[in-house]
């Protein structure tokens, strides 16, 4: 087992990679009474298409992936919710674009959960007419988020970013895409992807690391790498050199028009690497300096009415993307794209000599970071999986540390001189 030091926050990370190639990482809290615990699966919504390794081609329905995370609860005993219930703890999952979750926290019988996490999620049992049935809940689900007016302005702004590319599709797929699933889709996609080598568990607070090994490897012991071919997800850098389509619109039963400006980015950034999470905290230290509250940008657009208290800027750097979004309610779209492109257009020149402005966002994003440490919960929702070399909320703190305005200047520029930009706007039903 392999032991990390953080000494600028005080904390040991424990990592250790299991005989069948799951990865596990372990940050002990003594100080808490509960655990949390975090089974990643790197299998998301964009792993529609994907090759096996004996090359043959798949494609399954949008939505499978989130589909398959609804169904793996279901297990010849019952409900595994039911069972979580039964020893006192709370689970969850979700699904995101490249990856599922799935979450349990206790006060108590920590090693039971655990447990109970592992096994129904590595023993799938997928019945025709339970799948039927789920396409139900499903469909529900879908329509609830179609009626979601900022759901639907994220959505339009991915779609214009990504025409063609997976991103444009709702992580939940539509109400036609999930009429094609099957029990059998689900099973293929299961095979391929929910592999222990695909696999990472990270679990905080009161835990003691070599008992919680020694259980795992006891346990998966009989959890061998698994048989049969590996799901290779396609690589849609390719699919990046699409155009981004400049503006789209729709209308929806809203008081105010939304809009979000999206920008594509088309640099090569090494997700595999630790320099990948360097860039994208650089990245968000610029935006945060650009259009953070206390900037003057920021309180600028404030005073002309451009912006309200709605406004944000969202960043995502992920497998095979990474984007911006800005978005706000406002009465002037127009003005809305036309200000945040202006202040777009001078960053580099702004972010150069922003010395105290750079002080001020490192400060306050360094400290947002640490007092992340206070809550287990955020542990686990900062976690990466084996993203950024396996990276924890630890590795961004160490990181935002050595950040230089230097880095940021030039991660921006390099950001900016290599992007597309497309613009959304949600009007009040009847404005169009």
């Amino acid at each position: 087992m392999k032991v990390v030091e953080y000494p600028l926050v005080n904390e040991k990370l424990y990592l250790h990679q299991l005989k069948n190639g799951m990865l596990v990482k372990i940050l002990p809290r003594p100080a808490y009474h509960k655990v949390y615990s975090n089974l990643r699966v790197e299998y998301g919504s964009l792993d529609n298409n994907f090759w096996l390794s004996d090359k043959k081609p798949k494609k399954f329905p949008a939505g499978i992936a989130h589909f398959l995370e609804h169904k793996m609860f279901d297990q010849p005993t019952g409900d595994a919710f039911e069972q979580f219930s039964h020893l006192g703890a709370d689970a969850n999952a979700f699904t995101t674009y490249t990856n599922t979750n799935y979450l349990f926290s206790s006060t108590s019988q920590i090693k039971e959960n655990l447990l109970a996490l592992l096994h129904f999620v590595q023993q799938p049992y997928f019945q025709p007419t339970a799948v039927e049935n789920e396409k139900k809940i499903i469909g529900q689900e879908i329509k609830m988020y179609q009626d979601d007016v900022n759901w639907q302005l994220y959505s339009g702004v991915l779609a214009g970013m990504y025409p063609g590319h997976p991103l444009s599709d709702d992580i939940a797929g539509s109400l036609a895409s999930i009429q094609k699933i099957t029990a059998t889709n689900l099973l293929n996609c299961y095979q391929a992807f929910y592999r222990p080598e695909k696999m990472s568990l990270l679990l905080t607070g009161a835990i003691d690391p070599v008992e919680i090994v020694n259980l795992l490897e006891t346990d998966q012991n009989s959890i061998n790498r698994l048989p049969g071919p590996v799901g290779i997800s396609q690589d849609f850098s390719a699919a990046e050199g699409i155009p981004a389509k400049q503006f789209n619109q729709t209308s929806m039963p809203t008081q105010r028009t939304k809009a979000a400006l999206g920008l594509k980015g088309l640099d090569q950034v090494l997700v595999n690497e630790r320099s990948g999470l360097k860039y994208s905290l650089a990245l968000e230290l610029a935006f945060f300096i650009l259009f953070g509250e206390i900037s003057d940008n920021y309180q600028q657009l404030y005073e002309k009415e451009i912006i309200d208290d709605s406004f944000n800027f969202e960043i995502q750097v992920d497998r095979g993307f990474h984007f911006v979004v800005l978005s706000s309610e406002c009465d002037d779209p127009a003005a809305f794209f036309t200000e945040i492109s202006n202040i777009l257009q001078h960053g580099s020149q702004n972010l150069e000599d922003a010395v105290k402005e750079f002080a001020i966002a490192k400060r306050d994003l360094l400290g947002s970071q640490i007092q992340s440490l206070d809550s287990l919960e955020n542990i686990i929702s900062e976690d990466q999986g084996r993203l950024f070399q396996q990276a924890t909320v630890l590795d961004q703190i160490d990181l935002l540390e050595q950040l230089s305005l230097a880095d940021v200047w030039q991660t921006f520029q390099t950001f900016w001189q290599n992007c597309q930009m497309s613009r959304f706007q949600i009007l009040p039903k009847g404005d169009i």
